[in-house]
């Protein structure tokens, strides 16, 4: 299987980010990727708000070849699924918006599965601009993914099978069998990302497929496997 759009990697922009955007965009054009969404994460993480300001009305569609899709890593900062997505008086024109846990807000630690998978429902839910669930199998973060995927389904909302927590050993491997033994019985929709931070995990999917050697990837709908699959998922023209 060949993933073609990368919906969640971090540039220098985000804390936790290794390399310059157009180093990220350089790592993916060795890759072949034909596109990737910049999803920095939101101004909890210390992203300044300019880098969203600046992204949104400056950056092209199209870098050196390849299609970049405006985006955010949001983080889930209540039960009630308040995000910290900055708005500007231009109006939220993301074209990817992520969110996910990340030991912030009342969040700091887990507050049992319950707590936790309410802000996550109630995150879909509440927020119609939100296209993924970012790695909903968080080891820190249990759910009850039975719920999650129902509420994904309801929204068309994608839950995202991530390299990167594979790769660093932050995954529930057990929860990632529960959802997509879900999403096969449900038709939920999947988003397999790298999560890069760093060369060698940006547009890199490896971990993620073979995990799904186990499963009919007939049974998966995952929404990023082309560019005009993306395109579709995300409700763009172009």
């Amino acid at each position: 299987m060949q993933i073609n759009c990368d919906l969640h990697v971090h540039s220098l922009r985000s804390t936790c980010g290794f390399h310059t955007f157009l180093e990220v965009v350089s790592i993916m054009k060795e890759r072949g990727l034909s596109a990737f969404a910049l999803t920095d994460h939101g101004p909890v993480h210390d992203t300044p708000r300019a880098h969203f300001s600046v992204m949104l009305k400056r950056l092209p569609k199209v870098v050196q070849g390849l299609r970049v899709f405006k985006g955010i890593e949001a983080t889930i900062l209540s039960e009630d699924g308040v995000l910290d997505l900055p708005e500007f008086a231009f109006g939220k024109p993301y074209e990817c918006v992520l969110a996910g846990l990340h030991h912030y807000g009342d969040f700091e630690s887990s507050r049992g599965i319950k707590a936790n998978t309410r802000a996550v429902v109630n995150t879909i839910k509440n927020n119609p601009e939100v296209n993924i669930v970012s790695h909903p199998f968080f080891k820190s973060f249990p759910l009850d993914l039975d719920a999650v995927s129902d509420a994904a389904c309801e929204t068309g909302t994608a839950l995202e099978i991530n390299n990167s927590y594979l790769l660093t050993g932050k995954a529930d491997t057990d929860a990632l069998h529960t959802l997509l033994e879900h999403a096969a019985e449900k038709g939920t929709l999947l988003s397999l990302d790298s999560d890069g931070h760093i060369f060698h995990e940006i547009g890199y999917f490896e971990q993620a497929i073979d995990f799904l050697d186990d499963y009919d990837i007939e049974k998966l709908t995952i929404v990023n496997k082309t560019l005009e699959s993306t395109l579709a998922f995300l409700g763009l023209d172009d």
